[in-house]
């Protein structure tokens, strides 16, 4: 049984919160219904806050992010 680290963890949450943010934004500039776009949009920028946020801990945490 392998056992994760934080720092595990916490690459892993990167690269999902970034994988959100690439398919939020496509999806943005798919939509035809502004309300829908704007709501992809909204998203998206969640998920770059997340990103960030998670990349800051990584630093701290000792690894590269």
């Amino acid at each position: 049984m392998s056992h994760f680290a934080d720092l595990d963890m916490l690459y892993d949450y990167e690269k999902d919160a970034a994988a959100a943010a690439t398919g939020y934004m496509t999806l943005a500039t798919r939509a035809h219904q502004v309300d829908l776009r704007d709501m992809y949009l909204r998203l998206a920028n969640e998920a770059t806050n997340a990103h960030s946020k998670v990349s800051k801990l990584i630093s701290q945490s000792g690894g590269i992010a």
